[in-house]
């Protein structure tokens, strides 16, 4: 009983932080396509290996390509101790792939971290398929934030006007 307490909150804390990023992103004042832009190079930078420097780089990035930096940021922690084996995995998968590999060397090579160990073929594989993952992942998050960015300010908008009205029709 009380393990299953233990993982309903941390379930909740999971939640309550992807709703707090979640409006961080949406509050953010810059054009829609600007905050869409950042996240998806933050989402990048945060999949790919750049070993510990995707926040700085995405900054760059975000500078140079005339995005939003917090947007970038906020992206990059879509990399976290949660999705690490996901991402990694999906990479070695989707490299095996692409070199028809096996796939077994390659995910071996990665969960015992031998491909760190000199530019092997495992490696190449893993590289590969996450440049194909961190792509696809962030252009997903480029439409799907500036949905939820357009959205957010409509109901804003929505909730504002019929504010108005609401102290207007009182005033009559």
């Amino acid at each position: 009983m009380a393990n299953n307490k233990k993982n309903h909150n941390r379930l909740t804390r999971i939640k309550r932080w992807i709703k707090l990023h979640y409006y961080k992103i949406v509050r953010i004042d810059d054009p829609p396509y600007k905050i869409a832009r950042g996240v998806a190079i933050g989402v990048f930078m945060g999949i790919f290996p750049t070993f510990g420097l995707g926040i700085i780089l995405a900054i760059i990035a975000a500078y140079i390509l005339k995005a939003n930096r917090a947007a970038a940021v906020l992206g990059s922690f879509i990399m976290n101790p949660l999705t690490t084996p996901f991402f990694w995995t999906l990479s070695a998968l989707v490299g095996t792939v692409i070199f028809r590999e096996e796939s077994g060397q390659v995910l071996s090579g990665i969960k015992n971290h031998h491909f760190l160990n000199g530019i092997g073929w495992a490696y190449v594989v893993f590289l590969a398929g996450n440049l194909v993952v961190s792509t696809l992942f962030a252009a997903l998050s480029y439409f799907i934030t500036k949905k939820w960015v357009v959205e957010h300010r409509k109901h804003k908008a929505m909730k504002m006007l019929a504010k108005r009205d609401s102290i207007i029709g009182k005033g009559l």
